[in-house]
């Protein structure tokens, strides 16, 4: 079961901004288990994105988030650490999405359940600081609020710093453009919850 991306009175937090991360993760495996027939070079690179922005995800969870949240979730925070480690294997080999699925599920659900309610009162992004910095987090932002309800993202996006906002539109256009390409849609959808169609 997914966890709501906004918090109980409505408002977006960092946890959002997570949250959103694991729709996408998730939205995007289910994609490449019925992809099988597409075509494998555009795949291919596609699973390379893949990989690097889960490994990415991770890096920045090992090191910006869980820190600060040591004291208080030291034990769970090893094995969190550890899936992450024991994840970047199965990511590099691709050749078992099940394996796969299943340990992200597992692991995407330990975090939503330890580490998302310390993140629900952080309600202020960083301000990117440079024009590059502002293009790769507008990049992100596309990829993750694909298939998100509008709700969500007016909510997130007032939250985030205006010069960062702005790039969004763009960014998600060429998102979409590639969706198009890879998965011969872009994505649609009203998310509420970290797990699409929930």
């Amino acid at each position: 079961m997914g966890t709501a991306l906004l918090n109980d009175d409505g408002s977006a937090s960092m946890a959002t901004a997570l949250l959103c991360s694991h729709h996408a993760f998730r939205r995007d495996l289910a994609c490449f288990r019925r992809a099988r027939t597409r075509d494998a070079a555009v795949l291919a690179e596609e699973w390379r994105r893949f990989r690097e922005t889960l490994h990415h995800h991770h890096v920045a969870e090992d090191t910006g988030i869980f820190p600060s949240l040591r004291p208080r979730l030291g034990a769970a925070l090893d094995r969190l650490e550890a899936d992450h480690r024991a994840i970047d294997p199965l990511l590099e080999r691709a050749d078992d999405l099940s394996e796969l699925d299943a340990l992200l599920a597992e692991h995407l659900e330990a975090e939503e359940r330890l580490v998302i309610p310390y993140l629900r009162d952080a309600k202020e992004f960083p301000l990117p600081s440079t024009d590059a910095v502002v293009a790769e987090y507008a990049a992100g932002f596309a990829w993750a609020c694909a298939g998100i309800s509008e709700r969500v993202l007016d909510a997130l996006f007032a939250m985030l710093p205006p010069a960062l906002v702005v790039a969004i539109p763009a960014a998600r256009s060429v998102f979409d453009d590639r969706c198009r390409e890879v998965w011969g849609r872009a994505h649609e959808g009203t998310s509420l919850m970290s797990v699409p169609g929930e």
